[in-house]
């Protein structure tokens, strides 16, 4: 599913009326009726309902929306934030409709504003997603007292006060409790910090038709089981040959669960043949943690040491996949070992954790088109030399310069983890819960990853496959059990419960 912007919609919306003829009253009916459908299911027991409009579009959806309300029986009152003289178009007609029924409308005057204290819901449909600055005044003075003294807000389309140009928070904004935007989710609904202020999310058909989407040349797309590459059953006579043979390395001391952890991973995502590298000191460890994966030892006792990186590179002929990085540590000595180690082997390669952080000043051209690096923010801060707070405001923008510039596949790890293309496009994920924000997690993905290009996807179908089965995966343990609870090693036990999920749905 397509993200759009707000001038990517205005592009499918006009397309939807001016080319196939769907008048754009049609279109805000049932952007209407969509809304006090979500909202009756949320709130089946609400009797009474504050609607705040202002001009343009969303205040005329605002508008409908009231009128459905009051047609299904609720006391209705319309607070009317705008001069009425200024409205036009659909937003009249609707709201001439609303003085027809004799509806209560009420001008909203800045020193005295309303309470919704006695409201059992508010509809916030002040502002649309064109809004480009942050409120101010009177309208910054509203969405405060609507976050003050609402009981529970609707948002129709977007909270009054987010942009829909950007993921960031501009300004003063309505908390939603649940928002319902119209075709395609925006940049704010799907990426934090604005994520946050829209509370529940749903995504209505408006009868805009999808040949309509595609005029508006999206290139940023929601990661979701539609967007994601067939995984079939398996063929009855298949075997362990057909399905690769990844290399997990990584390990030091203190730290030698992690390349365990993606080891397993890998393994319970389906590579045919998995082979966990480690330092000649975790070598024993290695052979008992897991017994259905193969281990290699390399020089070194308690880090890699440069010495084993011609053993690794010539023990990769014929292999499918090397993962780098869980747990190596950032000792000179291993450093050495990875540079040498990416410079000397041609199989394609993910790089994670430390692994990122040893490479930050070799020539990224070594990885063009066969690497999958998957930094979180603050590796991500280091390899391009920009600090956080930055990369958190432009993530989307540097994901995208970073993987066309290098030829490389990156996934930024977050709350709403990127992934970038070189091909320009981006994959958005919101899968996942507060459960993976403990240790553990990253190595796990390292693992999905490289179990993935072993059974023969291509790195961007790899690196889409894993962050959907780690979120996913996450959200199905963490039901029915407190999040803070939730280990590493329970999700990668549970993979196979995506992995069914993902089969039902090719």
């Amino acid at each position: 599913m397509e993200i759009l912007n707000s001038s990517q919609m205005g592009i499918a919306d006009a397309y939807a009326i001016n080319e196939t003829g769907i008048p754009s009253a049609v279109l805000m009916e049932n952007a209407a009726i969509s809304v006090v459908d979500e909202v009756m299911a949320a709130m089946p027991n609400a009797v009474s309902a504050a609607i705040v409009t202002g001009t343009g579009n969303n205040g005329g959806d605002g508008f409908a929306v009231a009128r459905l309300l009051i047609n299904a029986g609720l006391a209705c009152d319309i607070y009317l934030a705008c001069d009425e003289t200024k409205l036009k178009g659909d937003a009249l007609i609707n709201f001439n409709i609303l003085k027809n029924y004799d509806a209560p409308i009420f001008n909203v005057e800045q020193n005295d504003l309303p309470s919704f204290a006695d409201y059992d819901f508010v509809v916030d449909a002040l502002f649309g997603t064109g809004l480009a600055r942050p409120l101010e005044g009177f309208y910054e003075a509203l969405v405060q007292n609507i976050n003050l003294t609402a009981n529970f807000v609707v948002a129709v389309d977007i909270p009054s006060g987010l942009s829909g140009d950007t993921h960031n928070v501009i300004g003063e904004c309505v908390d939603a409790d649940l928002t319902v935007t119209f075709a395609r989710p925006k940049l704010p609904h799907v990426m934090y910090p604005a994520r946050g202020f829209c509370g529940d999310i749903v995504v209505a058909d408006i009868s805009i038709p999808d040949f309509a989407v595609d005029e508006a040349d999206c290139n940023i797309f929601l990661l979701d089981e539609n967007t994601l590459p067939c995984t079939p059953p398996r063929e009855p006579d298949s075997y362990k040959g057909d399905f690769g043979h990844a290399v997990m390395a990584g390990g030091s001391e203190g730290k030698s669960g992690a390349v365990f952890m993606a080891s397993r991973a890998c393994a319970r995502c389906g590579a045919g043949l998995t082979t966990t590298a480690v330092p000649e000191g975790l070598i024993q460890a290695a052979e008992i943690v897991n017994p259905e994966i193969m281990s290699i030892r390399l020089a070194g006792d308690t880090h890699f040491t440069s010495a084993g990186a011609e053993k690794l590179s010539e023990f990769m002929k014929g292999k499918t996949v090397l993962a780098i990085g869980p747990g190596i540590g950032r000792e000179e000595e291993t450093a050495e070992f990875v540079k040498n180690v990416v410079s000397m082997t041609d199989t394609p390669l993910i790089i994670d954790a430390d692994g990122i952080n040893l490479i930050g000043d070799m020539p990224l051209d070594k990885l063009s088109g066969r690497c999958i690096l998957t930094p979180h923010i603050g590796e991500f801060a280091r390899l391009i030399g920009k600090d956080k707070e930055h990369i958190m405001s432009e993530r989307l923008e540097l994901a995208m310069l970073f993987a066309q510039q290098n030829d490389i596949v990156l996934v930024l790890k977050s709350a709403d983890t990127i992934i970038a293309l070189p091909s320009g496009e981006v994959f958005v994920n919101t899968t996942g819960s507060p459960s993976l924000s403990k240790g553990g997690s990253g190595d796990c993905l390292t693992g999905l990853i490289a179990g993935f290009v072993s059974q023969g996807y291509d790195l961007d179908e790899s690196a889409c496959l894993g962050v959907y089965t780690l979120g996913r995966t996450a959200e199905i343990v963490s039901e029915g059990v407190n999040e803070k609870s939730v280990l590493t090693t329970d999700i990668i036990e549970n993979i196979w419960k995506t992995l069914n999920e993902l089969e039902e749905n090719s």
